[in-house]
């Protein structure tokens, strides 16, 4: 059954035989799956059938936080190969770089393109302009960054410490297969941070400035559902029901933010990854609850929000038990040293993001957050300091 709420991206559900037909589709296509992920779900045969036929050039490593010379490099692989899609197979970097190609790849076809050319064309828009961009399925092996159901792609300036956006219409996905099978084969870790991910983007789709009713339903249901079944896959990573769950959660996710973009917490956490490496999904965790605290007034219909955070234990709480002991969100658990913070705080303002949260807040308040979180529980107190500051 095939569905289209919230945009025009047609999402099925499907297993592993739907992957493989996906691969094996008679079009010219540039297939974006990291070798060893491909080897692992047996489609290395596949893909390179594919290009023995020239039907495919493959784009075969995907690395985490994609830079501009990652996507200088991956135009490079496809050249002049005529494209007529993209599948994209992989998680949220994975279906970003997808975005990226999509993007770029017919406004530089036939020219030495460099980083630098990237980064302009990031920072003007240009890439916005109506030209031929190309069609992309994608496939996500994780619950969940949401990036099938966006048109955000993130690329990151490691040398000038910047993160930018793809940030298009034209660059919706056509086509979204939920495959619940390719998540069972994510560590724990990776789980976790990218359940958090999801977690993330529907809480903040929630509060957002831009958010709807309908957003908020679907957000709160996605809220329930990571709230529900995270902690029982972590303790069940194989359990394909459990994982079910959760890629339907992080589908709801995906819808909701789509619509609203994200706000303090990913504003907060873009720094944090920049400098210090931490998972996406982690650094967004981080603030979470503090930045909930923060908003419940200003948040209409914050009660129902509350109500799920409370019939979980509260937030804090249940981000904690959830980790258990495969990583303590705490700042210094991760190496980020205090004199770092105002490093950080420096680096929080990311426009459309920061200033998409229903709150305004100072660099002063998000250096309480940091601190409130760099070790030991968070005290009460220093929320309700920031709250009233607000």
């Amino acid at each position: 059954m095939s569905y289209n709420p919230f945009c025009s991206i047609d999402i099925s559900f499907g297993d592993m035989q739907t992957l493989k037909e996906a691969a094996k589709e008679k079009k010219k296509k540039i297939i974006v799956c990291d070798a060893y992920t491909a080897d692992v779900w047996g489609l290395t045969d596949i893909i390179e059938e594919q290009i023995e036929e020239k039907n495919a050039v493959w784009i075969d490593e995907c690395k985490a936080n994609p830079t501009p010379a990652e996507v200088v490099k991956a135009l490079e692989k496809v050249g002049d190969f005529e494209a007529e899609g993209i599948l994209a197979i992989g998680g949220g970097s994975t279906i970003d770089i997808s975005k990226a190609v999509s993007a770029f790849c017919y406004m530089y076809r036939g020219k030495v393109v460099t980083e630098e050319d990237i980064l302009e064309n990031l920072k003007s828009g240009e890439y916005k302009k109506p030209h031929r961009f190309i069609d992309i399925t994608a496939v996500p092996s994780t619950a969940g960054t949401g990036s099938e159901m966006t048109q955000f792609a993130t690329i990151w300036d490691m040398k000038n410490q910047a993160k930018y956006s793809v940030d298009t219409s034209f660059n919706y996905a056509k086509k979204a297969y939920i495959i619940p099978e390719l998540t069972l084969t994510l560590p724990k870790r990776q789980t976790l941070s990218t359940g958090l991910d999801a977690l993330s983007h529907a809480v903040e789709a929630y509060w957002a400035k831009p958010t709807t009713y309908v957003v908020k339903d679907v957000a709160l249901r996605a809220i329930d559902m990571i709230m529900k079944y995270l902690p029982e896959v972590m303790k069940n990573p194989g359990d394909i029901k459990l994982r079910t769950a959760m890629s339907r959660a992080a589908l709801l996710s995906g819808m909701a933010f789509a619509k609203t973009r994200t706000t303090a917490c990913h504003s907060i956490g873009y720094p944090i990854t920049m400098k210090y490496g931490l998972e996406h999904g982690f650094a967004c965790a981080l603030t979470l609850d503090a930045v909930s605290k923060i908003n419940r007034e200003k948040t209409e219909l914050a009660d129902d929000l509350f109500e799920v955070f409370d019939k979980y234990g509260g937030l804090r709480r249940w981000i904690d038990d959830t980790c258990g002991d495969i990583v303590k969100l705490r700042l210094k658990y991760f190496g980020i040293p205090k004199e770092g913070i105002d490093d950080i705080v420096a680096g929080t303002f990311t426009k459309g993001r920061m200033d998409n949260n229903p709150v305004d807040i100072s660099p002063e308040q998000v250096k309480e957050i940091l601190l409130s979180i760099y070790d030991e529980e968070p005290e009460n107190e220093v929320f309700v300091k920031i709250a009233r500051a607000s």
